[in-house]
């Protein structure tokens, strides 16, 4: 099995690494067999390490420990073999040591059967899958004034969800992200509104 590779605009770069094989035990252990396999934790790993909030951070002494929860995204398929053949899904790495500690949110995504690209997300608590992730950040750049003028570095430095806004099903709900726009945070808050297949996004700042 193999890591593929890709890239996203931004926030999602993909990594390439070599897929370290892992016996299959039993079928209810499939998923947590790639969980746990050496080659896929070094590619969330690395992907973690390069999502743009980090980066900027560039502290050589953080520890690195895996975050309790994983959000699934799209239901992982295996075959008879215990390959997987399709799924999406969410993993965290929590960085220390320099700092308060920040959740790095990574995504892999089955590319193919046996093939995992795996990439950052946004960083924190935020529960947007990574299209809204994606589809938001032009909102909260507006809702916060905008990039300044020859500002090169900026980016999403932190997301915390801060609650439902409504009673289930498919409550909205709302975030607050804080944006580092060359060396200036800004926070911004977030409100997402399921609307049938999609979502509304619409942002203020404060």
């Amino acid at each position: 099995m193999r890591q593929g590779c890709a890239k996203m605009k931004w926030f999602l770069v993909l990594l390439l690494i070599p897929w370290m094989a892992q016996a299959r035990t039993r079928p209810e252990n499939d998923f947590a067999n790639v969980i746990q396999n050496i080659g896929h934790h070094q590619a969330v790993l690395d992907a973690a390490r390069q999502t743009p909030a980090w980066t900027h951070i560039a502290c050589a002494a953080a520890s690195f420990n895996e975050a309790p929860e994983i959000g699934v995204y799209i239901p992982v398929q295996f075959d008879p073999s215990g390959e997987p053949i399709a799924g999406e899904w969410r993993e965290g790495i929590v960085a220390t040591g320099c700092g308060a500690a920040i959740t790095l949110n990574v995504l892999t995504k089955v590319t193919a059967t046996g093939t995992l690209a795996t990439g950052p997300l946004l960083p924190g608590g935020t529960i947007a899958d990574p299209v809204l992730q994606n589809a938001a950040q032009s909102n909260a750049v507006l809702a916060a004034g905008g990039i300044p003028p020859g500002c090169k570095a900026a980016y999403v430095a932190n997301t915390a969800f801060a609650g439902y806004e409504a009673n289930p099903p498919n409550p909205p709900w709302k975030e607050v992200w804080t944006l580092n726009l060359c060396g200036t945070a800004k926070q911004v808050t977030m409100h997402f509104t399921p609307d049938g297949q999609a979502s509304r996004i619409t942002a203020n700042s404060g």
